[in-house]
């Protein structure tokens, strides 16, 4: 818990910027880490941010927070979250009579990943992600969709919230302390 909060929570609040500059960062993070793009997703948002930067400034957000986001998904993570795009994907298409259990899923995607030998992190890479987008594409893709719009709103809402009312608690403390050393008139008469 510590790692999570110090990774993901932390972040937020260091940054003397608006809330809502934190809340896109999540946002965009939780957005890209729900795409099945395990592998790049860092470069991706990379990329992403200075895109936005260069042409959307108004939309500039915070990239360590968006990219400590991406990392709920992960190697670990890739089998229940791929499986949940695809049966979300198979069920958007109306493909109810194809039904893939969760064990016959993991294998077929260990299969697609296994890493050759001879061949180059690159290479295995490369094999990996046209195999799993052969096995599994349409499906994927467009299941991976309502996860990623879904959960990216919401991370940025409760983002947005969490900053605003830690922002105010601090506020708060502070005028606290501020006013222990000045009585107010209440209590110096």
């Amino acid at each position: 818990m510590r790692f999570i909060r110090r990774k993901l929570v932390v972040p937020m609040f260091s940054s003397r910027r608006p809330p809502e500059f934190a809340a896109r960062g999540v946002l965009f993070g939780v957005f890209f880490a729900f795409t099945p793009l395990v592998g790049i997703q860092l470069a991706a948002i990379v990329a992403f941010w200075s895109f936005v930067r260069t042409f959307i400034p108004r939309w500039d957000f915070n990239l360590i927070v968006a990219m400590a986001w991406i990392w709920v998904t992960n190697v670990f993570t890739l089998g229940p979250i791929y499986y949940g795009f695809v049966l979300t994907g198979q069920a958007m298409l109306g493909r109810w009579n194809e039904p893939l259990g969760y064990e016959a899923f993991t294998s077929r995607l260990d299969n697609l990943l296994a890493s050759s030998p001879d061949a180059s992190w690159l290479e295995e890479f490369w094999y990996g992600t046209v195999s799993v987008l052969d096995a599994f594409g349409l499906p994927l893709f467009l299941g991976c969709v309502p996860w990623a719009v879904g959960l990216a709103w919401i991370g940025y809402f409760w983002s947005l919230r969490f900053v605003r009312r830690r922002n105010e608690m601090r506020e708060l403390r502070r005028a606290r302390r501020r006013n222990r050393g000045h009585p107010t008139s209440e209590s110096a008469a």
